[in-house]
């Protein structure tokens, strides 16, 4: 009785050609990914202290190509995290922000902190989530980017969690170890996870 014949493979040449696509193609994901000018930031930064060395950790982002308007002070060095394209150009932090120490920002889109914007300790902003799927595999593993506005005069508080695609009104507050899911009105204190409006802040611009 015949033997049925192997599945068909293609030549080894072939194949090989395909494994060197394919480290090729991961060597270049890595390389897009190292952001080796922040990684030296970072490591010349940490030799500096923590808080009196604001301005100048402002001034060494800026040289290596981060968007950091003037007067800006960050007390320690920023977690920032993406694989996207356009590492460098996704953040932008306006004149007069105050960021405070341990604080990760995602930048797979783009993350908008106005004038005057303080994030507090160990704030926590992403812009990278996934679609929902089937029970099998709810976690869907195409990225979807969405990008976050931190508008003017925004305090978000120690601790709190900004999530993808939203936005932070004018002069707003976000408590402490909040969770924002959805957009937050102008001149509103928000508190809890998830973050719901508590009190409408009397003050406007002075």
């Amino acid at each position: 009785m015949p033997t049925s014949s192997p599945a068909a493979q293609p030549p080894m040449h072939a194949r090989s050609a395909l494994a060197v696509d394919r480290v090729r193609k991961y060597a270049h994901e890595m390389a897009s990914q190292a952001h080796l000018k922040f990684r030296l930031a970072n490591l010349a930064c940490g030799l500096l202290p923590d808080f009196g060395s604001g301005v100048v950790r402002s001034r060494v982002y800026r040289f290596v190509g981060l968007k950091i308007g003037s007067a800006a002070t960050i007390m320690g060095n920023i977690d920032l995290t993406g694989g996207a394209d356009a590492f460098y150009q996704r953040l932008t932090v306006g004149p007069g922000c105050n960021i405070a120490t341990h604080v990760t920002i995602n930048v797979d889109a783009e993350v908008v902190l106005g004038t005057d914007v303080s994030l507090g300790p160990h704030v926590r902003i992403y812009t990278g989530t996934h679609a929902v799927g089937p029970g099998s595999n709810r976690r869907m593993p195409a990225v979807q980017a969405k990008p976050v506005v931190i508008e003017d005069g925004a305090w978000i508080g120690l601790g709190a969690t900004i999530l993808p695609g939203v936005t932070v009104g004018h002069g707003s507050i976000v408590a402490a170890g909040a969770v924002v899911d959805a957009d937050v009105p102008p001149d509103s204190y928000v508190v809890g996870n998830p973050a719901r409006v508590t009190q409408q802040l009397p003050w406007g611009d002075r």
